[in-house]
């Protein structure tokens, strides 16, 4: 197998992306320190546990999850032409990325995070391609309005993005759309609750007042070991330098490309600022940040040399596996 990443044939970058799903897999069935939580976004305490109850079947579903994910986001990202030349390494960088992000004691709320993003993005970058298909804008919002009830801390980035597409798409009939999709799923958790007798305001209210209660949690600081600051101060290097390789070909790119690479700077942006400034903020965030960083590392790894991709490729790789420790 070759490690210029760039040039990755797709049967290279699936047996990557495999491997680092089953690495995975593997360390989930090792960990030890799986609890259940109480409190928190509706659905986490339901994920976490059947964690508990079921940790070989959750740690099982790490592989297909994990391999369905990285597919996902690197098909969108070829077949809207992202970047300057066709590359698959996306799939073998994607699976590095969500191998290292989801390596804690939660992992299995981090593989549910892993997912919706996934289907976020991949289907975000779909709606913003040539192909403008108002179904991929509309299930882009669900994966999006489904976030918060796994997270609560995802409700400003929930907000925010949600502000920013609309801005970008700017017909009602497609505000429209993306309103109705990313409230859509809190809607179904509240009418569920009505149905077993509950409170349909007080359980809408309940969604946003969670945030609160996670301020105090600490969720953060456990998962940020050394090892994962120095991975993510990695991924934010290569990140630079992968924006510094775009510059210099964005006017070659086309038109929607741009829109895209715009959108993903914008994001990023957006998650740096809220894990520096808002105090809840959880691995989710982080999880969400590493996979917006990482569809833009291609580039980078296109524009230079072979033998340079091949060290940088291979450094980042043995950080990802350091983040076992």
């Amino acid at each position: 197998m070759i490690f210029d990443v760039a040039r990755h044939k797709f049967s290279e970058g699936l047996i990557t992306l495999m491997l680092f799903a089953f690495v995975a897999l593997i360390a989930a069935l090792s960990a030890t320190d799986v609890v259940a939580v109480e409190g928190g976004a509706p659905l986490q305490g339901v994920v976490q546990q059947f964690a508990v109850d079921h940790s070989l079947l959750s740690a099982l579903l790490m592989f297909p999850a994990l391999i369905y994910s990285g597919l996902r986001f690197a098909r969108a990202a070829v077949r809207i032409g992202l970047y300057s030349a066709s590359s698959l390494g996306l799939l073998a960088l994607g699976g590095v990325a969500m191998f290292a992000s989801t390596t804690s004691a939660n992992y299995l709320s981090l593989m549910v995070i892993v997912l919706l993003a996934s289907e976020l993005l991949g289907r975000l970058l779909y709606c913003l391609g040539p192909d403008k298909r108002l179904g991929y804008l509309f299930t882009a919002m669900l994966a999006l309005g489904v976030m918060p009830l796994v997270d609560s801390s995802l409700i400003p980035f929930v907000l925010l993005l949600l502000l920013v597409i609309i801005v970008v798409r700017g017909s009602i009939r497609e505000t429209i759309i993306s309103l109705v999709g990313a409230v859509l799923p809190s809607f179904v958790y509240c009418y569920i609750v009505w149905l077993l007798g509950g409170e349909f305001g007080v359980a809408f209210a309940d969604i946003w007042s969670m945030a609160e209660l996670q301020i105090s949690s600490g969720a953060l600081l456990p998962y940020l070991t050394l090892p994962r600051l120095v991975f993510l101060g990695a991924t934010l290097f290569l990140t630079v330098c992968s924006l510094i390789a775009y510059s210099g070909v964005r006017m070659s790119l086309l038109d929607s490309s741009r829109v895209v690479w715009r959108l993903l700077i914008a994001v990023a942006l957006m998650l740096v600022a809220m894990l520096v400034f808002i105090p809840s903020a959880t691995p989710a965030l982080l999880v969400i940040l590493t996979l917006v960083l990482t569809l833009m590392l291609p580039q980078l790894f296109i524009r230079i040399d072979v033998m340079m991709a091949t060290i940088l490729y291979l450094i980042w790789v043995v950080l990802a596996f350091a983040t076992l420790f």
